[in-house]
C-alpha cells in the first residue's frame, strides 16, 4: 500500500486542540466535572496536556492520569492488562464522584484499544465516559464523541512533527 503521508504540524495540532477544547467547554466538560485520560501516552501526551489546563475551572487544572496501550503489531497481553488495571485503581478516587472520564488520543487508527478500554470501564467501574481524537481514521472500528479531524488511513500515513521512527509501525 503506497500511501501519503499526512504531516500533522505543530500550528495544526495546536489549532485542533483549541477547536477541541472549544467543543468540549461548549458540552459543558470543565476541571470541575472531567478527568483526562491519556490513551497512548507516547502519542497523546501533548493534546491530554493542552486539554487539562484548557478545561481549566475556577483556577482549577483538570485531573488526569495516562494510560499506555498496545502498538497495532501487538496485543492486550497481561502486562497491558494488569498495567490498565493499576493505572485505573490508582486514580479512581478522580471519579468517584460522578465525573466524566474524557479519553484522548492524538490518533484513532483502527479503534480496537478505545473499544478495550471503554469496555473495561463498563464492567469494573460505574463511571460515565466520552472519548476524543485528535485525528480518526473514518475506517476506524470505534466513533470518539469529539473529533479534531477525519482522515483515511488507506491513503494516508497519520505523522505527527515530533514523531520519530518507530518499530512498531509499517513501513
Amino acid at each position: 500500500m503506497n500511501r501519503k503521508e499526512l504531516k500533522v504540524t505543530m500550528s495544526k495540532e495546536a489549532h485542533l486542540c483549541k477547536v477541541l477544547a472549544k467543543k468540549l467547554l461548549k458540552a459543558g466538560l470543565t476541571a470541575r466535572n472531567t478527568v483526562i485520560v491519556t490513551v497512548s501516552t507516547d502519542y497523546s501526551s501533548v493534546v491530554g496536556q493542552f486539554l487539562r489546563h484548557a478545561l481549566s475551572f475556577e483556577g482549577e487544572i483538570c485531573d488526569g492520569f495516562g494510560i499506555d496501550v498496545p502498538y497495532p503489531d501487538e496485543s492486550w497481553t497481561e502486562r497491558y492488562v494488569y498495567e490498565l488495571n493499576r493505572a485505573f485503581d490508582n486514580n479512581s478516587h478522580l471519579f468517584g464522584q460522578g465525573q466524566i472520564l474524557l479519553l484522548v488520543e492524538a490518533g484513532v487508527i483502527r479503534g480496537g484499544n478505545y473499544k478495550f478500554v471503554t469496555e473495561f470501564i463498563k464492567n469494573e467501574y460505574e463511571a460515565r465516559y466520552r472519548t476524543l481524537a485528535l485525528f480518526e481514521n473514518r475506517g476506524s472500528a470505534y466513533k470518539s464523541d469529539f473529533v479534531g479531524q477525519y482522515y483515511d488511513n488507506e491513503t494516508q500515513d497519520l505523522t505527527f512533527w515530533w514523531e520519530m521512527p518507530n518499530n512498531h509501525w509499517e513501513t
